[in-house]
């Protein structure tokens, strides 16, 4: 497990280093467009990993251009990032950002909550052009939660599961526990609703053994 802190303004990194992320996660479709003379002064030399993410507005985020845009706006982070988020509209780039040896996370989040043969297929999806998958979904009972755990548990790793919205926001902080690979909180100001402070997150699972 490793904590990620998802940052929606790059002025938040030093709170995320201070708060023990693992990994920081740069949500571009929040921040803005990065200059490559920006990126090089922002993101060279931390001691960190980094995750670039272009959420669109259809996955969450605000996002809203197409394939040229997206890579307009990957393409000046490409020397300072490990992974690249990728949605599946823009699977076409995996190949070249794979050649570029960056990781692919393949991403897919809806507020909705698919039934277990559906997160399977997806994952499957996902798995065919990124390095790991990573499904974010809305779940709206006890029941909903009950299942993803169990996808969770039993689906093929390296996987990362999370859900959309703050109601059951305490799955995020178990998902972990049934092998979801990364846990994204925030430092200070949330990229996404219901995400939880990187250091109450870390305080809460240091009580695990």
């Amino acid at each position: 497990m490793r904590f990620v802190a998802s940052v929606p303004d790059t002025s938040f990194i030093p709170a995320a280093l201070a708060s023990g992320a693992d990994v920081i996660e740069v949500r571009l479709d929040l921040t803005g467009p990065v200059s490559p003379e920006e990126a090089g002064a922002v993101f060279r030399d931390l001691p960190v990993p980094l995750i670039f993410t272009v959420r669109s507005a259809a996955e969450g985020g605000m996002f809203a251009g197409g394939s040229k845009e997206w890579w307009d706006m990957i393409e000046p982070c490409l020397p300072y990032a490990t992974f690249i988020d990728v949605e599946g509209s823009f699977r076409s780039f995996a190949p070249v950002l794979r050649d570029r040896k960056k990781t692919i996370i393949a991403s897919f989040h809806t507020p909705s909550m698919p039934g277990p043969g559906s997160l399977e297929e997806m994952r499957r999806d996902l798995a065919a052009f990124g390095d790991i998958p990573k499904i974010v979904v809305g779940p709206r009972s006890e029941e909903d939660v009950l299942s993803l755990l169990s996808f969770t548990l039993h689906a093929e790793k390296p996987i990362i599961t999370s859900i959309m919205g703050s109601r059951f926001s305490f799955i995020r902080l178990m998902l972990p526990f049934f092998g979801s690979s990364f846990i994204y909180c925030h430092a200070g100001s949330p990229a996404a609703e219901g995400q939880i402070h990187l250091s109450r997150a870390r305080e809460i699972m240091g009580m695990f053994p």
